[in-house]
């Protein structure tokens, strides 16, 4: 079919491909054209918006990484991965898949000599077992669209690309970079989530030195941790440093986020940003595009929360942004200035209400845009610290959700002030690293700054914490220091 491309999923939930149960077909085409896929499902995307970056159209290369992306979160969305839930003592909460993709490319050769790099990449931030298998496509040329004609508008100069989101560690990223002395042109994909809304609020920071690109997806999805995600922000990015000419590309996210030490392994958290993917990436992209160094880079890996909002100059932008990946009711809910809420419940928000308190922007209960803010309103005398159960729903945000991630949040901050390097490395090797050392120390006195903000207000938090961590009279407030 003119204009598309096909790739064939096969996935499972089984420990092997061989156990697989359901096989898919995703079509990638493009944004807005009105395409029969029959039993397939859909995904588009503004071609048109990468056509027109480039003085012809973008090389095969730059599609065929675009559409791969784009193919590998329509799969990672379609495929379920049933009941989630702690096992065995709390261990584990996610369901690991096995997903194979067909996928049809023009220089066949280098994307299979890729194949081990990609599936090493796309298995570690999915916590899935991916397994990509690349074949001659017929002629992919017959992809481009003939009406193209080579237009390019004029775009300012500019010496980076970096992704904005909407979100506290990207607008943080925008004032950052600029202070750095770099120019970037900034890259946004609307995917739904009311992220086109989010990103408009900030039109005045950018004027046309900004790029957004829509994707839809034309199917029910059944899989929200969505964890594939930011290699579809970056195959973008990649695409558009290529038109553009530049090497740099900058995905501003907090070194607590990235590395997220403080959970353990069998938290529905990311690892999208995390330093070993963005490395296994930087591997491919140096083998896609050899003639261009084209290079990822994290310019907040060595800051807290706190330390990225304390970027942002002004206080009213802040409020305009959303950090919360699972709104689900809340996508439409703003307070009479238009500022979006966060549920308040998820790992993300606790990390966000954590830098918000302890920024030099004096921000206060009732400026956290919170659909719930149970640090300031739920009664912890009602909690037995040692029985909260995990509910089996597949959900990321509910009471027993923030619950245990306080604690496990606690737990880590309080493992850092009290432990020696050498106890703690038995544990976290990358603790060896001064640096890495120190950027944990300060998150966890963060931590611990705001549980006594807000117990000055709930002393049922301050009891709750104590207790928790078997603390002696007056030793919380010892920790913040």
């Amino acid at each position: 079919m003119k204009g598309t491309k096909r790739f064939l999923i096969k996935s499972g939930t089984g420990s092997t491909l061989s156990e697989a149960d359901s096989d898919y077909t995703i079509v990638v085409d493009n944004y807005g054209t009105d395409t029969t896929t029959e039993d397939a499902r859909l995904i588009k995307y503004e071609k048109k918006v990468l056509n027109s970056l480039f003085i012809h159209r973008p090389p095969p290369v730059v599609t065929a990484l675009v559409e791969l992306a784009l193919g590998t979160y329509a799969a990672d969305r379609l495929v379920k991965r049933g009941p989630t839930g702690v096992k065995d003592g709390g261990e584990e909460m996610l369901k690991s898949r096995q997903i194979q993709i067909l996928c049809p490319v023009a220089d066949v050769e280098k994307w299979q000599s890729l194949e081990a790099e990609l599936n090493h990449a796309i298995s570690f931030i999915s916590r899935d077992n991916f397994q990509y298998r690349f074949i001659d496509a017929i002629d992919e040329r017959q992809s481009i669209n003939e009406a193209d004609d080579g237009y390019r508008e004029q775009l300012p100069e500019a010496d980076s690309v970096a992704l904005f989101s909407g979100g506290l560690d990207s607008l943080g990223g925008r004032f950052h970079l600029a202070d750095e002395g770099y120019n970037p042109h900034f890259v946004s994909v609307d995917h739904g989530r009311n992220v086109g809304h989010l990103v408009r609020n900030f039109d005045h920071l950018f004027g046309d030195n900004f790029t957004s690109v829509g994707v839809d997806k034309g199917f029910s999805t059944y899989e929200d941790t969505q964890f594939t995600r930011s290699f579809m922000y970056l195959a973008f990015a990649a695409a558009v440093a290529v038109a553009l000419d530049v090497d740099d590309i900058y995905i501003p996210e907090n070194g607590i986020l990235s590395r997220f030490p403080s959970l353990e392994s069998g938290w529905t958290t990311t690892r999208t940003v995390h330093p070993l993917f963005i490395e296994s990436l930087n591997r491919i992209f140096k083998e896609l595009f050899p003639n261009q160094k084209v290079e990822i880079t994290n310019p907040f890996l060595g800051y807290t929360k706190k330390e990225v909002v304390d970027c942002i100059p002004d206080k009213e932008d802040i409020f305009f942004t959303r950090t919360c990946p699972h709104p689900r009711g809340l996508s439409q809910k703003k307070n009479a200035a238009g500022h979006a809420y966060n549920c308040g419940e998820c790992i993300p928000c606790l990390i966000r209400i954590t830098g918000l308190i302890n920024s030099d922007h004096n921000i206060q209960p009732d400026e956290l845009m919170l659909d719930k803010n149970h640090l300031l309103n739920f009664d912890f005398s009602t909690v037995d610290v040692g029985n909260i159960v995990q509910s089996e729903e597949s959900r990321q945000s509910s009471l027993s959700v923030f619950l245990l991630g306080l604690n496990a949040h606690l737990s880590f901050a309080y493992r850092i002030q009290t432990s020696t390097q050498k106890e703690l490395v038995s544990s976290q090797p990358e603790l060896l690293d001064p640096d890495i050392l120190e950027l944990y120390e300060r998150f966890s006195r963060e931590i611990f700054r705001t549980v006594e903000f807000f117990a000055a207000e709930n002393p049922t938090l301050g009891n709750y914490v104590t207790e928790f961590l078997s603390l002696e009279n007056n030793e919380l407030a010892s920790l913040e220091l």
